[in-house]
């Protein structure tokens, strides 16, 4: 078996909040607790969840944005958390993102060839004629013509920049790119233009994607394993088609639930949860959805469960399969 590409080992982040009179008092936000995975070269791995269960700190301190607060970070067999300042400099260039809003990661005062041609300034020695050509040839990959290069991000549509944005994560070659709820902005009929993008070229480049979002309808299509994030955990992994077909965890089944379903015969038992997500300040004792699940067991309130085999590649954090496992 082939090494992974990345391997995220018991990752942590914590945040520390000032709080009481002036601001003495320092409150802990702990955004990511105990965070496994791996990811293969040329795969897809779909992160979902909640808003605030840690999916975009997780992209952050994948790529070293964000400097986390324990665990372990490999990517190509280098410890991404052991390498200096300049070293992750030159490792980035191996590692790109695309944001959720391509208006507030572009800026304003550059045109198309000035955000594309960004990264091939700053990591490169070629020269303008160089650059132009380049620039041309990642536009086009992404479908987009020549004429873009002198459209600054106002006059372009919301699929368009993101067009853009995808260039320029692609400028200097990548072998990994973080997609951090790159279609959550865009309409219906662009989500799905820019889906089918994403999946030629990684057929065409060989590229890995780390896929973020809480819209499992795209997730679904996009990925070929699927992580469920609740509330800085993990707490269900397996492959994109058993995630769909046979959901193990109860909050994998409630998420699940509330996924449209195309076919208006199709009958759909919608699980209504209880509450909302605890907060990552005071998070409750044991499992951290016990709080909300409607299988909650005494147990579950007093110590988390340990992540299970319960299939092939099929793992899940939940009591319920303690006594099988």
């Amino acid at each position: 078996m082939t090494e992974p590409l990345l391997s995220v080992h018991d990752l942590s982040m914590v945040y520390l909040r000032r709080a009481g009179l002036f601001g003495r008092r320092a409150q802990p936000i702990r955004a990511l607790n105990g965070v496994n995975f791996t990811v293969g070269a040329g795969e897809t791995l779909g992160i979902v969840g909640e808003s605030g269960c840690g999916k975009s700190t997780l992209a952050r301190c994948l790529l070293r944005l964000l400097r986390p607060s324990g665990g372990g970070i490999q990517f190509d067999g280098e410890d991404l958390l052991a390498l200096k300042n300049e070293d992750m400099r030159m490792m980035r260039q191996r590692m790109q993102m695309v944001l959720q809003n391509p208006f507030s990661s572009l800026n304003p005062r550059l045109n198309g060839f000035e955000l594309v041609a960004e990264p091939l300034r700053t990591h490169t020695m070629m020269s303008r004629k160089e650059m132009v050509d380049r620039v041309v040839t990642l536009l086009a990959e992404v479908g987009l013509s020549a004429e873009f290069m002198s459209r600054h991000p106002h006059q372009l549509s919301g699929g368009q920049a993101q067009r853009i944005a995808l260039a320029r994560a692609l400028a200097l070659n990548p072998d990994f790119i973080v997609l951090d709820e790159p279609t959550s902005a865009l309409d219906v009929s662009v989500q799905a233009q820019i889906i089918n993008l994403l999946l030629g070229l990684q057929r065409q480049r060989g590229l890995t994607y780390l896929f973020i979002t809480h819209d499992l309808s795209v997730v679904q299509h996009i990925s070929d394993r699927i992580a469920v994030m609740y509330l800085g955990k993990i707490v269900e992994e397996t492959s994109s088609e058993a995630i769909f077909a046979n959901p193990q965890h109860p909050y994998t089944q409630a998420l699940l639930s509330s996924t449209p379903v195309p076919d208006p015969a199709a009958k759909r038992q919608r699980i209504i949860l209880p509450g909302s997500v605890p907060s990552a300040t005071n998070p409750p004792a044991g499992c951290a959805f016990h709080t909300r699940c409607p299988q909650v067991m005494d147990i579950c309130r007093m110590r988390y469960p340990a992540s299970r085999l319960v299939a092939r590649n099929h793992r899940v954090s939940c009591h319920l399969y303690e006594e099988s496992a």
